[in-house]
């Protein structure tokens, strides 16, 4: 966990997003709470962390409790259904899908649903594994920056933004 925090330096691809005091964040696939942690630290708004394994919901909430953290929501989702976070429409300012897209092969609902419950000036920020990242878990299932963009456009993203996140990862952010 560590390793992969110093490899993508969260705060850096977070601060590109423009999160403030009252912002409402969502993490699909938050896992170990790598970009929950420094969101909850970055706005007072709420942190909902989504995954389906209960022992990374419970690494967020371990991790948030030890630092004092009390603006995160954890809570066990499949976002491969429709409606899968169980938000409201509208009712967040970010989403951030870091690393989620290897796992899921239902990406044009995470993409709606990332859609449906961003507020009208919100972002979405994805982050996913290079070709030259290490082979191995997942490399069959990655997504090329191209897939991305297309399943961003067919949601309704525009105005995609590069981030620089190292060579072993790609990163951009979206806006509706």
């Amino acid at each position: 966990m560590i390793e992969d925090e110093a490899i993508l330096e969260p705060e850096k691809l977070l601060r590109a997003c423009n999160i403030t005091d009252e912002h409402n964040v969502a993490d699909f696939g938050c896992g170990p709470g790598i970009f929950s942690i420094p969101i909850a630290r970055m706005t007072e708004g709420t942190v909902y962390c989504f995954d389906v394994l209960e022992s990374a919901l419970e690494a967020v909430k371990s991790r948030a409790q030890i630092i004092g953290l009390s603006n995160i929501v954890t809570r066990r989702v499949n976002l491969e259904k429709e409606r899968g976070s169980g938000l409201e429409d509208g009712s967040v300012n970010h989403v951030i899908m870091r690393k989620i897209l290897l796992q899921n092969k239902n990406r044009e609902v995470l993409f709606a649903e990332a859609s449906r419950i961003l507020s009208d000036d919100g972002n979405l920020l994805v982050v996913g594994w290079t070709d030259v990242a290490v082979k191995g878990f997942g490399t069959d299932d990655r997504l090329n920056e191209e897939s991305v963009k297309q399943f961003a456009q067919s949601a309704g993203f525009n105005n995609e933004k590069a981030l620089d996140a190292g060579p072993y990862h790609y990163a951009f952010i979206f806006t509706k």
